[in-house]
């Protein structure tokens, strides 16, 4: 690969630290984190997970997994979840279709990892979706903490939370959302965006 073509995927790759995550736009959250941030922080949370379980992990295909699941949204953009029954079924195959566009002649290891990613059989896999998961309720407890923004539809994520059989993902999940419910106080959460039509 030609180092003028590296620098081409560099600067796409670059374009993660400056797409903000949309959700937390939506939660009313000014000057959100990018999903660069995502990305990194969910690398951090792999590792801290790691570290703390008793399950060997391949920690090279873990970070890549983690740093790099993302990647399509450089091309794509973050979509908030409420997007998920329009465009659902084409976000996934499109995100692919634009990793494997951005990272061509870069790496061929990549892509593969992600598919792994998203098949959630592996223990690598395991181990980043549950990094993932609990990063997003984390930042969301960070958010109710500095009071920016309306965090109380995350609660629901708390309750859903699946640590795909890592211990201390549970207990720290557990934890995160006795903390947001502190932050929260009594504040009701009022569902906006996901109302559907009677033809629907």
């Amino acid at each position: 690969m030609q180092a003028e073509q590296l620098l081409r995927c560099l600067m796409e790759l670059h374009s993660l630290s400056k797409i903000p995550r949309t959700g937390w736009i939506l939660a009313g959250v000014t000057n959100p984190e990018t999903v660069g941030e995502h990305s990194f922080e969910t690398a951090i949370f792999a590792y801290v997970l790691a570290k703390h379980s008793n399950i060997p992990f391949n920690m090279e295909k873990a970070f890549l997994m983690a740093l790099f699941h993302e990647v399509g949204e450089a091309r794509i953009t973050d979509l908030p979840r409420r997007s998920k029954d329009y465009i659902g079924k084409a976000k996934n195959p499109g995100e692919r279709q634009a990793a494997i566009d951005i990272l061509h002649g870069m790496s061929d290891e990549i892509v593969p990892l992600l598919d792994e990613l998203h098949a959630k059989q592996s223990p690598e896999a395991r181990l980043v979706e549950a990094a993932e998961e609990l990063q997003i309720i984390f930042k969301a407890m960070v958010y109710a903490k500095e009071n920016r923004g309306d965090m109380s539809e995350y609660m629901l994520d708390v309750k859903k939370y699946q640590s795909l059989g890592i211990d201390i993902a549970q207990i720290l999940a557990k934890l995160v959302g006795e903390k947001l419910n502190g932050y929260l106080g009594q504040k009701p959460y009022w569902e906006v965006g996901y109302s559907k039509s009677a033809s629907a």
